[in-house]
């Protein structure tokens, strides 16, 4: 199966694939014009499967390299990319020098900023191995680094020559991997509306048993749909900005260092939860919507209580947001499925808000 991002002349393919790395060579070998590809993994899928994947480039006779960088988002910097940078340079990269992202998030962010600068400018391709990579990160084109305690503040958007998903990547993936990477699909599934939302929340319990088909069975409508926005909005500029839904707080409570660390999707999920509070009291968030949506997040486990969570840093890495406007803080709400609002409130009048609906979700809870 396969669906294009549509870009002009830009316009790429995704291939979705449930065993496909014979083919992967394959086309990695018909796509390279000067024989030299840079494979970027990380100390986790390099063993599994990168390095492998490369030796077969180098049997065929193509000049393959693999660079090697450290698992977790605190990779997510611009050390880590003067360092691959360095390795490039010397391996004698030039502009028709192929770099493949082999990976998750933390790695196609990193090998795609560097290929968006390095000689200004290098081909590159995404092999997502993580449930979030292959359900949104790999798709769009947004490359970066982490900076001075914010999340994706250095970065470019950057489009990938070809996306190639292959589902087997997931069968050595913990479930808490699996879980943190579909809450980017219930966001898709927010945003869509109730026929996507209810296949994902339907497939929910065969993705964290391990369940390929079940993957497999929405992976084509959430990337389309996320597709879709990039082609009408790739730079941000206007209707891709709903797809930060849940990651103005949820960025917040991932960044938070003094806390046990959460994963990407776990604090998106909370901000998810933290939207849901806000939507119903401000854009009239109907309770039947409201139950569909937390339902989807129940079922995937995982942390729920977002108002344990709120204190002053909280409100500090909020004001790093990049969506932010002077002292506005922005970010996005649901009036109903499939009905995204954007939302701006001065920095004080945000606090008073989440202050009052935090301690109104406590009280519930004690009921």
């Amino acid at each position: 199966m396969k669906i294009s991002v549509e870009l002009g002349s830009r316009r790429y393919p995704i291939y979705f694939r449930s065993g496909g790395r014979h083919e992967l060579v394959e086309r990695t070998i018909a796509d390279t014009e000067s024989g030299r590809v840079l494979v970027i993994s990380d100390d986790n899928v390099a063993p599994l499967y990168a390095a492998g994947f490369t030796q077969s480039l180098t049997e065929t006779g193509l000049n393959a390299r693999l660079i090697t960088i450290p698992a977790g988002d605190a990779t997510k910097t611009l050390d880590t990319v003067k360092q691959v940078y360095e390795t490039a340079i010397a391996h004698g990269v030039d502009r028709t020098t192929h770099i493949l992202a082999y990976g998750g998030g933390v790695v196609g962010d990193v090998a795609g900023f560097v290929a968006s600068t390095l000689l200004r400018g290098i081909p590159f391709a995404q092999i997502p191995t993580t449930v979030l990579a292959q359900v949104d990160s790999s798709v769009g084109g947004k490359v970066g680094v982490n900076f001075a305690g914010a999340k994706n503040l250095i970065g470019s958007f950057y489009q990938p020559k070809w996306v190639f998903i292959d589902t087997e990547h997931l069968d050595t993936l913990p479930n808490d991997h699996r879980r943190s990477g579909l809450a980017e699909a219930v966001k898709h599934g927010f945003l869509g509306g109730e026929n996507l939302l209810s296949q994902v929340t339907d497939n929910i319990p065969g993705i964290l048993k391990g369940d390929g088909q079940a993957l497999f069975d929405i992976l084509p409508n959430v990337v389309r749909f996320k597709a879709d926005i990039v082609r009408e909005d790739e730079r941000e500029a206007g209707r891709r900005m709903v797809l930060n839904l849940g990651h103005t707080m949820g960025h917040a409570f991932e960044t938070d260092g003094s806390r046990a660390p959460l994963s990407h999707g776990d604090a998106i999920a909370l901000g998810l939860r933290f939207c849901l509070a806000i939507s119903a009291e401000k854009l009239g968030l109907s309770d039947r919507e409201r139950l569909l949506c937390e339902s989807a997040l129940t079922a995937l486990g995982g942390p729920a209580n977002w108002a344990e969570r709120i204190d002053d840093g909280v409100f500090e890495r909020v004001l790093l947001d990049k969506k932010n406007q002077g002292d506005t803080v922005r970010m996005i709400g649901l009036r109903k499925l499939a009905e995204p609002v954007v939302l701006d409130y001065k920095q004080e009048e945000f606090r008073d808000i989440v202050c009052r609906l935090a301690h109104a979700d406590r009280e519930r809870k004690l009921r």
